[in-house]
């Protein structure tokens, strides 16, 4: 009898193993089965969302392609903050059940073109405005950084100097020396580009700048157009990048200062314009009327873009993908890119 219970106690704990590895089996499939819908699902949210953020770009240079179309039929071109591509910014698409679209499109000339400033005459020399400029920029953004004490101060001048050495042709330094000496200490180590800046991140190359200091120079500069570079647009930049308008006012070059640009503000409320001398149009000031030889501007501001960042955010559900690209609309029969992220 003993042996008998002994028997079935034995038999019971195996029928009970294996009925918890069944069940721990099925509770895994399960887990598994979900996981893998999940994840199949999320791919193709992806896609979708990476399609509809294509799609998003594709709207985007339409919008601008008409706005260039209608403006060359009525003979005035001035892009400005009443232009649909402007107007759009930011605002939320709904393009399907569950599916949005969001639009930010920006012109070059809503931030000042680094790559304007490097104007080398035949024998190398680079316009003397240029150094002024760029200690001013830059002592700009410093000032505007906030840096707390104890942290890491920049040298506006030394920072000047020393992007310039990595644009201009020569390997000298400005300040004597092989320009290359420092970027053969780097691991790995590099050269002086000797050219146009190919994107502000680039920046990060060069001696004195770091991370933070770049990071901080996006909301004011750009590098787009490589050639053909002009200034500021007067009527898309926003305030802190009209701060940077650089002018002779009679007794010296300097930055605008804050009354100039209230009055510029104040000339495109509504829909009013900045136009350039010579050009009239309804509700147009020229620059002349604002600021005091206004022709001594430098780099010479714009009134139109041929250059623009689009970024294309889609949301598929809980799904994102952002789509940011610069398009040079310089020939609009022939769009180019000139970079393409995806995030």
């Amino acid at each position: 009898m003993r042996t008998s219970e002994r028997e079935s106690g034995i038999v019971l704990l195996v029928v009970l193993f294996f009925a918890l590895l069944l069940v721990s089996s099925v509770a895994t499939f399960t887990r598994r089965a979900t996981v893998d819908a999940m994840i199949s699902r999320n791919r193709e949210s992806a896609a979708r969302a990476e399609a509809l953020a294509r799609g998003g770009v594709r709207l985007a240079t339409a919008l601008i392609l008409e706005d260039r179309l209608q403006k060359s039929q009525q003979g005035l071109a001035l892009d400005s903050q009443r232009d649909p591509w402007f107007r759009i910014a930011d605002a939320e698409i709904e393009a399907a059940a569950g599916a949005t679209l969001r639009l930010h499109i920006e012109d070059s000339g809503g931030k000042l073109n680094l790559n304007a400033l490097f104007n080398f005459d035949p024998g190398g020399a680079l316009d003397e405005q240029t150094e002024i400029l760029l200690h001013d920029l830059l002592e700009k953004v410093i000032d505007d950084m906030q840096i707390p004490p104890g942290e890491k101060l920049y040298d506006a001048k030394e920072l000047a100097a020393n992007l310039i050495d990595y644009v201009d042709a020569d390997d000298l330094r400005q300040r004597g020396g092989a320009e290359d000496d420092y970027y053969q200490r780097q691991d790995p180590p590099y050269r002086a580009a000797n050219r146009a800046l190919l994107s502000v991140d680039e920046l990060r190359l060069v001696e004195g700048f770091d991370a933070k200091l770049v990071e901080a120079l996006h909301a004011y500069v750009t590098v787009y157009p490589y050639a053909r570079g002009t200034g500021i647009n007067l009527n898309t930049a926003p305030p802190h990048v009209l701060a940077l308008l650089f002018f002779n006012d009679g007794v010296d070059l300097r930055l605008a200062t804050e009354s100039t640009v209230r009055a510029i503000l104040k000339a495109r409320e509504g829909d009013g314009l900045i136009c350039p001398e010579g050009q009239s149009a309804e509700g147009c000031t020229p620059m002349s009327e604002i600021v005091p030889n206004a022709n001594t501007i430098y780099p010479p501001p714009t009134t139109a873009s041929q250059v623009f960042t689009v970024r294309a955010e889609a949301r598929i559900g809980d799904v994102r993908r952002t789509i940011e690209t610069v398009l040079d609309l310089t020939q609009p029969e022939d769009p180019q890119l000139l970079s393409w992220v995806v995030r």
